[in-house]
């Protein structure tokens, strides 16, 4: 791996290990509102985070740049949602819940709608107890709400990073044209033609694999400093600062 890669795996690591310090040494009081308090939740999202990283990084180093981009773009949302977290409390808890409720509605009539659609019998014992289901969340959540990216990503203090949410998604969720291409190469045969060969992986280059690394630590950073605010900071603050720092020193904190 390329000699800047490598020192960016290496910082990668001590990052890693600064986030679950931060979840070793949170201490979080429970009241009335148990799991969905912001304490909670926030170190939860921070524990999603440092799974998401972990996976990240084995697969950048196997070159696995697009699966790679992929765990990245998540780290992403989950820096948005922390971001949002951190402005609102209590309240963005609370539209967490209630989007869930409506992409579970949403998912279960549509379930619906595609099986009478395509022959099923949606009078079923198992489409029966769907509708019930579909009903029950109705009546326990009679205000769902969709949450939107963008909107979360403007109410937190790390709006910039829907730039990159968005561009991860493009190059590492969806199956874009550009995307597929990574696949493809020409090559020169004989009587001077040109044939297309497809690869099973993609192409990639060193640049891209530090570009990679870095964006997965941005994000992991800013998720890990905004729990660590969340919870009143921890003592993991000073280790977390030197980090920060560091990154900064080595040039790393400017945009790809």
């Amino acid at each position: 791996m390329e000699a800047e890669s490598a020192k960016a795996i290496q910082y990668s690591e001590k990052l890693m290990n600064a986030a679950i310090d931060v979840v070793g040494a949170a201490k979080v009081e429970l009241n009335d509102n148990w799991a969905r308090d912001p304490k909670v939740v926030g170190l939860t999202i921070l524990c999603r985070s440092i799974s998401n990283f972990r996976a990240a990084l084995l697969l950048v180093q196997q070159r696995h740049v697009m699966e790679a981009r992929a765990l990245c773009r998540c780290l992403y949302e989950n820096l948005l949602w922390t971001g949002a977290l951190r402005e609102r409390g209590l309240a963005f808890v609370q539209d967490m819940v209630k989007d869930e409720a409506f992409n579970r509605q949403s998912l279960g009539e549509l379930t619906l709608r595609l099986s009478k659609k395509h022959g099923a019998d949606v009078s079923a014992p198992d489409s029966l107890k769907l509708r019930s289901i579909i009903k029950k969340l109705g009546k326990q959540f009679p205000d769902t709400k969709k949450i939107s990216a963008s909107k979360t990503a403007a109410e937190g203090a790390v709006e910039t990073g829907y730039i990159e949410y968005a561009r991860l998604s493009l190059d590492g969720i969806h199956c874009s044209v550009t995307a597929l291409g990574r696949h493809l190469s020409s090559e020169r045969v004989e009587g001077n033609r040109t044939e297309l060969v497809v690869s099973v992986e993609a192409r990639t280059s060193d640049a891209e694999i530090l570009s990679t690394i870095l964006q997965c630590c941005r994000a992991l950073m800013g998720v890990a400093v905004g729990a660590n605010e969340i919870l009143g900071f921890t003592s993991a603050s000073g280790k977390l600062s030197a980090l920060v720092t560091e990154f900064e020193k080595n040039g790393w904190a400017r945009a790809d």
